[in-house]
């Protein structure tokens, strides 16, 4: 019997560190043996990534929507797409070498199933955008260019939890 295993028979108080038992032991294993060490892509390591990430790359996408507004004059609805698709290859490439790094899934099939959770991502934050564009009027709000950065980051928090959860799940999945 290990040493913690008879400190456990004795009664002892406190924490308590149980582990399976040595390859070379004589001991029956345990049924139901936990890591105590940290886990690689722990969940509490990637939503602070994932967060500063995705804040990056909502600047990227409301800098590019800003800018195809003002400058090249398309319509709200036309100035989004540029700067969402330059957004998600950014973030795609960061969430890959940082976020979840510690995934072996192929580079190219994280790549597309990536693209494929970020589609129903942009669904969401894109129907959150255009209805910010279509009620703002109604209470008030003048429509420009300078209040388009605030709608997208509404269809970006109102997409954040989905995109992540199919992220960690299943794009990066091996």
């Amino acid at each position: 019997m290990t040493l913690s295993g008879r400190w456990l028979e004795e009664g002892g108080s406190g924490p308590t560190r149980i582990s399976a038992p040595k390859a070379d032991s004589n001991e029956a294993p345990m049924s139901a043996v936990k890591s105590v060490g940290p886990a690689p892509g722990r969940i509490a390591e990637q939503v602070p990534a994932f967060a500063a990430i995705g804040l990056l790359g909502y600047f990227v996408d409301a800098t590019i929507t800003y800018v195809c507004a003002k400058y090249l004059g398309l319509s709200p609805e036309l100035a989004r797409p540029p700067g969402f698709l330059v957004a998600t290859v950014v973030n795609f490439a960061l969430n890959r070498s940082i976020t979840f790094r510690h995934s072996h899934a192929p580079l190219f099939r994280a790549f597309i199933r990536y693209c494929g959770v970020a589609a129903i991502g942009l669904a969401v934050n894109y129907s959150v955008y255009s209805v910010c564009v279509i009620l703002a009027p109604r209470v008030g709000i003048v429509v420009t260019p300078a209040i388009l950065p605030l709608f997208v980051a509404a269809g970006s928090g109102a997409a954040m939890v989905l995109t992540f959860v199919g992220f960690r799940f299943f794009a990066f999945r091996s």
